[in-house]
């Protein structure tokens, strides 16, 4: 009995080694691209590979939404969970590069269904594309979590040592460059990013950014809390008095299409 046993106990981790060998990189390949399909939002998977023992790597990881590139994370390595890929899900533990910075977290995919926890750190400012097609540009790190359930995502961020430049939408100038941090949470439904709560601090001033993004149309306000000193300055009068809307506090509409 105890032979047989043995034997059993040598069997089935071979017998699962065997199965992994078998799945071709092309089949986990499409389960990870289709997990992410969901209206305009879709991910294409280059350069997987598979390791002998329940590993995965992969080139980059790309997330497209309304055909632009938002997301690019690269040389990503992974560890699978054997005993979920053989019901056809995909759990594992990962890391790789993001945007000049570091990520790492888990997932769990099945076919049309993704849920994930990841840990930004240190990613560049300036790399990053979903930003940067939002009109805002800068140097600096941002580091936070992302949480993802099929097509509902919920980022957190905050970032450091952040320089950023006046960003312009339709002829109306955002002051970007008098912030130097910026703590936000954002949710992102399909198309759809609803910005729940982002603040923005710098040298005598602090402003909070409320709204929703839907495409490429912005429908959000900044409300604008400066000190003495940008009040009393000539040209912070000159380009935000409009804006005014009691002393010391100042609300700036931004309705508009995003450039491209």
């Amino acid at each position: 009995m105890r032979k047989y046993l043995f034997l059993l106990f040598i069997a089935i981790p071979f017998l699962f080694w065997s199965l992994w060998i078998a799945i071709p990189a092309t089949a986990i390949k499409t389960m990870l691209e289709d997990s992410a399909v969901g209206g305009e939002l879709w991910l294409e998977v280059k350069g997987i590979k598979k390791g002998l023992f329940f590993n995965l790597s992969i080139d980059n990881m790309t997330f497209y939404n309304s055909g632009k590139s938002l997301v690019v994370l690269s040389n990503i390595s992974g560890q699978i969970n054997p005993l979920k890929v053989f019901i056809l899900r995909i759990v594992c533990s990962f890391d790789g590069g993001f945007s000049g910075g570091r990520f790492s977290g888990h997932m769990d995919i099945s076919k049309g269904s993704i849920r994930a926890e990841i840990g930004l750190n240190q990613a560049s400012i300036a790399d990053m594309r979903i930003l940067s097609l939002a009109g805002v540009k800068g140097t600096g790190k941002i580091s936070g979590q992302v949480r993802v359930q099929g097509d509902i995502g919920h980022v957190e961020f905050v970032t450091e040592e952040a320089k950023f430049e006046p960003a312009f939408f339709q002829g109306i100038m955002v002051p970007m460059n008098l912030f130097h941090k910026v703590t936000g949470s954002i949710e992102v439904r399909g198309n759809t990013i609803n910005i729940t709560s982002l603040t923005l601090e710098g040298k005598d001033i602090y402003a909070r950014l409320k709204g929703n993004i839907k495409g490429k149309f912005i429908d959000a306000e900044m409300e604008i809390i400066p000190g003495k000193s940008l009040i009393e300055n000539p040209l912070f009068i000159y380009e935000f008095d409009r804006y005014k809307v009691s002393p010391g506090y100042y609300v700036m509409p931004l309705k508009m299409n995003l450039t491209s």
